[in-house]
């Protein structure tokens, strides 16, 4: 990597409300971002030049170097996590309440040659609200077998133990509101801070890394060789952008900032577009498409929500068929037509899902991720916006699909009718 590259990631890095710093092969410290000056009090000028062991011993042993040596050669991504290895950063018993979330990813710099970049979130306030809640359910139980007990010496008195049976009836429903919120508030915050950590790190280090070499060695590359570089480049780019995109509409959707503003569309015109923006993907695995939806079928409902619909489960499709494959929409015929719906379908001959894969679909708290037929990454959350959207909009959202054998996915939406 060039001493420019250098100096505009160290200047980005600055900027990042994340603390970050990059160590060599030898474990000396190279670089120390400002956040993280707030989160572990260091200042740069005391840190830079010095080994990561000298200030932070517990990096010294040889649990830790195992996981962290083959970053220097270009190896996966390693997590640390803030619960399990909450004394990774301590230097004294004061850092005892302190959670640190560190993700170490490869850094290239030149050919065969990588630096380690970590990344560190604070998650003390996280475990620490985390920890209250739960000693608030603790003690909401404890209250509850009180009240048992209270219903049982009340047995004999009819009226009371209706009373105190509504009353311990309710502060369960509330327990358990409480808690299946409390699990979709953990499981939502650790997707987003997983695929911030994991899928925006690694298509950006492909990015740096395909780029520097066009900045360094073009000259040593044919027309050919360029092209496919600047082909994996626009993908990766076109890829990251789908995810911003689909994360930002998440994080919207999951704040109730998303209201369905419906308006009278083609649902075939729709589905053309959207062939055409991913049309590169598409004739990149010489994929055969066809769009059979009927030129009559309107729909009434919101454009924006149900081009995401549409674009997502076209990436997904993409992602999923092998080279030489085939995807077909298709309008579908049924039940849901007399309850005044347009159903569509949308086939591949992808390599399918087992059952146990069907089930948790659409769960966020469950992880669905799977490697395309030509590596293609993703999160998963594309799939889960494309239901939660798709129920917005009065619509219904459901899957068939066998391993080996395809998959179709079926959404239906309000239909338009005069």
């Amino acid at each position: 990597m060039s001493k420019v590259v250098n100096k505009e990631l160290f200047f980005a890095l600055d900027y990042l409300p994340e603390g970050y710093f990059i160590i060599d092969e030898n474990y000396k410290i190279i670089y120390w971002n400002k956040p993280i000056e707030n989160l572990t009090g260091i200042e740069k000028k005391e840190i830079l030049n010095r080994l990561l062991f000298e200030i932070f011993p517990n990096f010294n042993k040889e649990l830790y170097k195992l996981r962290i040596n083959p970053v220097f050669k270009g190896g996966p991504p390693v997590v640390f996590s803030a619960k399990l290895h909450k004394n990774l950063f301590s230097r004294n018993d004061s850092d005892s309440d302190l959670y640190y979330q560190l993700t170490i990813s490869s850094l290239r710099i030149g050919e065969n040659n990588y630096n380690a970049l970590f990344a560190i979130e604070n998650r003390s306030e996280v475990y620490s609200q985390i920890n209250e809640l739960i000693s608030l359910r603790d003690k909401a139980l404890d209250e509850i077998d009180e009240k048992e007990k209270i219903h049982t010496k009340l047995i004999s008195q009819h009226i009371e133990i209706q009373e105190a049976f509504a009353t311990v009836s309710e502060k369960n429903l509330e327990i358990e509101k409480q808690k299946q919120q409390l699990q979709e508030l953990v499981a939502t915050k650790d997707k987003f801070f997983t695929i911030l950590a994991h899928d925006l790190i690694n298509p950006f280090s492909l990015l740096l890394g395909y780029t520097s070499l066009l900045s360094e060695k073009i000259e040593s590359y044919s027309i050919e060789e360029t092209k496919e570089m600047i082909d994996l480049l626009n993908i990766t780019t076109q890829q990251t952008y789908d995810l911003l995109q689909n994360l930002l509409q998440w994080a919207k959707s999951q704040t109730g900032k998303i209201i369905p503003r419906p308006e009278i569309l083609k649902i075939k015109s729709i589905i053309d577009s959207n062939i055409v923006l991913l049309k590169s993907n598409i004739d990149h695995k010489s994929i055969h498409i066809q769009n059979n939806v009927q030129a009559g079928s309107f729909v009434y409902t919101d454009e924006n929500m149900v081009n995401t619909v549409v674009r997502n489960l076209l990436s997904n499709a993409i992602k999923f068929t092998p080279k030489n494959g085939k995807i077909i929409f298709d309008t579908v015929t049924d039940k849901n037509e007399q309850k005044g719906l347009v159903t569509v379908c949308i086939s591949d001959t992808g390599v399918g899902m087992d059952k146990a894969k069907l089930s948790n679909l659409f769960k966020v708290e469950k992880s669905t991720t799977t490697i395309g037929t030509d590596k293609e990454k993703g999160t998963g959350l594309g799939l889960i916006l494309c239901h939660e959207f798709v129920e917005k909009m009065d619509g219904k959202m459901w899957v068939e699909s066998e391993t080996g054998k395809g998959s179709k996915f079926f959404f239906s939406l309000p239909r338009y009718s005069e």
